[in-house]
């Protein structure tokens, strides 16, 4: 008996240690607070929204890192972010079965 729970002990901390921060989950909120200090209306950068792009164009862009090639955000976006800011724009790309137009304003 004391077996079983050790192991099922086990398998629950690995599936809590194998699990995303929850905040990951939340590309959008991440996209408005990360992105929109300088993709808003007055900032550096052009204002954007999801459906500025094709789900794959988003791909690519995070892919090739081009967004390093104009400013590095490293220091602002961490990679797990990143990730839930790509999945958030993809989900909502133009070409998605739900794009989103809202942008940084």
């Amino acid at each position: 008996m004391k077996k079983a729970y050790v192991f099922l002990y086990i398998i629950v901390i690995g599936i809590v240690i194998s699990m995303p921060p929850a905040y990951a989950a939340d590309g959008k909120a991440l996209f408005m607070s990360k992105c929109g200090s300088c993709h808003r209306t007055g900032g550096e950068a052009s204002v954007f929204a999801p459906t500025k792009c094709a789900s794959t164009q988003w791909e690519r862009f995070f892919e090739a890192g081009k967004h390093a090639r104009i400013k590095d955000i490293s220091s602002l976006v961490k990679p797990d972010e990143s990730a839930a800011i790509k999945e958030y724009l993809k989900a909502h790309a133009a070409d998605s079965d739900q794009p989103e137009a809202i942008g940084l304003k």
